[in-house]
């Protein structure tokens, strides 16, 4: 059975190269315009180009989001950009709106075209109808179970079915919500979402105008609208089985370091899968990967609608809401991400190198360095001093320093601290 593709958000050019290092077999990423994920940093036109080089130097493949869902107006502009595409081009263009397939059949023909998650497809016939428009890929709708997956691969033969297998879900069906719009004027389907749907929530009487009254029976209030994360990890194997074609992480507005921690969590799984004898993974290895993914910023997990009933009614076999906070959960800092090395002294077993400062960085700390083959070590800050010379105790967020650490560091380990009494493990 073939490798499914493991698909890793890029919100811009770090992301981008810690996804790559960290095993990713594709990329997706949004220019300044048409991308659903607007304040993610994302792509000039030049840095699209130099994005797209950069993934087939590595030989991993480029998609470029174009799923904002536009009006009128938007469509000069959308040809325009699309021409300018056809000197590049990308693997494939990831699109929500049958308007915008139109145009990219016409400008674009011998670009792949991938269906987003933002057309809801929920079945086999819309699955089909996708494809017999040209769509080569179509990314199922969140809200189903295996089995709906199971029958739409096999029924409609030829189409590559992605999944979402690990992030944040939205409170409405694959992202079609006007919740933001409605509140703040921020639109979620133009790649301006507000979250409102994380936001903490109160009963006021009509009569009683500031008179409060919490939903909830103790003094958290109530996150009505507030999804779990998603985390399919240990249902690899079943949607391996299935003949998924593409394994997705979401993202895109995640920082580097989520980016890193997930992806060789889930690349270490497929690759178990693809070069050893197992077809399931044994509970140990389950809770060392899960543990493994708390360290990265998240809400509490849950496996979504996998198991809900192929019925179309009836509830998920798991609660997908958390009513207590809309917190992320932080049980690490990431500290810092090695930019170069600048020397290796293997005598006294250390190295100096640049870093980007990410949170507090002090000298003599004893830091945690993970690495894309998941084998971490411990390393301790020798000396750290700015890029002048100038010595330094503390090394503050968003500057650049140059440390010398015990053991041998590679360009893009990353450095991290656990938060005082925040650890969590299952």
């Amino acid at each position: 059975m073939a490798q499914p593709e493991l698909l890793v958000p890029a919100g811009n050019w770090e992301k981008l190269q810690i996804a790559i290092a960290y095993g990713a077999d594709a990329v997706y990423f949004g220019g300044h315009q048409f991308s659903l994920r607007r304040r993610a940093g994302n792509f000039s036109p030049d840095e699209i180009a130099a994005a797209i080089s950069y993934c087939h130097k590595h030989d991993v493949k480029a998609y470029l989001t174009l799923n904002l869902l536009p009006y009128n107006h938007d469509f000069p502009a959308l040809h325009e950009f699309l021409t300018k595409l056809k000197a590049l081009p990308p693997d494939a263009l990831i699109i929500g709106d049958p308007g915008v397939v139109a145009l990219c059949r016409k400008i674009l023909p011998e670009v792949p075209l991938h269906l987003s998650t933002q057309a809801n497809t929920l079945n086999l016939h819309a699955a089909q109808f996708w494809y017999d428009q040209g769509l080569s890929r179509v990314n199922l709708a969140r809200e189903l179970s295996l089995p709906d997956m199971e029958q739409i691969v096999s029924q409609v033969p030829g189409l590559e079915c992605e999944v979402f297998v690990h992030g944040a879900m939205c409170m409405a069906y694959s992202g079609r919500c006007l919740l933001s719009a409605a509140l703040t004027g921020r639109h979620a389907n133009r790649g301006d979402c507000a979250q409102p749907c994380r936001w903490r929530y109160a009963l006021q009487e009509e009569t009683r105008p500031g008179e409060f009254m919490a939903i909830e029976e103790d003094e958290r209030g109530s996150y009505l609208f507030n999804a779990r994360d998603l985390c399919l990890l240990a249902r690899l194997p079943e949607l391996k089985a299935a003949g998924l074609h593409s394994f997705k992480i979401e993202g895109r507005m995640k920082s580097a370091y989520y980016v890193a921690v997930v992806t060789r969590v889930y690349r270490q799984a497929l690759d178990l899968l693809q070069n050893s004898d197992q077809t399931s993974f044994t509970p140990d290895q389950i809770k060392t990967w899960k543990n493994e993914l708390t360290r990265a910023s998240h809400r509490h997990y849950t496996e979504g609608f996998i198991d809900k009933p192929n019925t179309g009614v009836g509830e998920p076999s798991q609660n997908l809401q958390y009513l207590e906070s809309s917190a992320y959960i932080r049980s690490y800092r990431f500290c810092a991400l090695v930019l170069e090395v600048l020397d290796n002294n293997f005598a006294y077993d250390s190295c100096l190198v640049r870093l980007n400062v990410k949170d507090r960085l002090t000298l003599g700390a004893e830091i945690e360095v993970i690495t894309p083959g998941m084998k971490d070590f411990v390393t301790a800050i020798i000396s750290l001093e700015k890029e002048n010379g100038d010595k330094l105790d503390v090394a503050h967020p968003g500057t650049i320093a140059v440390a010398r650490c015990r053991g041998q560091l590679q360009v893009g380990n990353i450095l991290r601290q656990p938060v005082a009494g925040k650890d969590v493990t299952i």
